[in-house]
């Protein structure tokens, strides 16, 4: 008896990113920027609250997250019952794309940015179509009008790998356009802390937008890649 995966696995190629560098003992001046980690490392005070605790390592966690859903709660402003946690912001992409996306389900995504939109929505078969910019938020009219009706569009503000910030304006007419036309929105705002404009996130308007998916991490911004929460 063989067993073959099926086919949308065989073809998944999971997006490389991090963590090379820094089993190679390069100088320590050395800023792996594949990875965009925050460079001055975690808060002194997580470490502590970590090396306090480390006698529970043995102990299954919350299956529920719920301490952590209500710290998050009070640090965004969102309600609790609406957050969802995960091992690191890619599995949380890959759930979504499998709770929400199928072989029927028309994908939009703005290119270059972070690779597992697409793969993550490949293994769910969708129909993906590119649009190719440097910068979005010089073409957000042109873009509006490709958004698919019932499908989902990708974008990772500010995006991975260019940088570029959509002010919180223009986000928001974009996810007035698609749900129009029913059309769900990922917003993926792991970098959002880390630029001048973090408040042009668009988190708060959650409660306006049943079509909204917002993603944050604390990978980057809080330095924390190697724990996966």
């Amino acid at each position: 008896m063989k067993i073959h995966p099926n086919k949308p696995a065989q073809s998944h190629i999971p997006a490389t990113h991090g963590g090379k560098y820094g089993t190679k003992n390069l100088d320590p001046q050395v800023i792996d920027f594949s990875s965009n980690v925050n460079p001055l490392g975690c808060h002194p005070g997580v470490k502590r609250y970590l090396k306090k605790h480390l006698h529970m390592i043995s102990e299954y966690p919350d299956p529920n997250s719920s301490n952590l859903r209500t710290n998050l709660a009070w640090f965004t402003g969102v309600p609790k019952k609406q957050i969802v946690v995960g091992n690191g912001a890619t599995e949380i992409i890959y759930n979504f794309c499998k709770t929400f996306l199928n072989k029927k389900t028309r994908v939009l995504i703005p290119i270059p940015t972070f690779s597992e939109y697409e793969v993550s929505a490949k293994l769910c078969e969708c129909k993906i179509s590119f649009f190719k910019t440097m910068d979005l938020s010089k073409n957000l009219q042109k873009f509006a009008m490709k958004i698919p009706r019932k499908g989902c569009v990708f974008i990772c503000n500010p995006n991975n790998p260019t940088g570029v910030l959509i002010q919180k304006k223009e986000m928001l007419k974009i996810i007035s356009a698609a749900k129009k036309k029913s059309t769900i929105v990922f917003v993926d705002e792991t970098f959002i802390e880390l630029v001048p404009g973090h408040d042009e996130s668009v988190i708060k308007h959650l409660k306006n937008f049943e079509n909204l998916f917002i993603l944050r991490s604390l990978t980057k911004s809080f330095g924390l890649a190697g724990i996966r929460i």
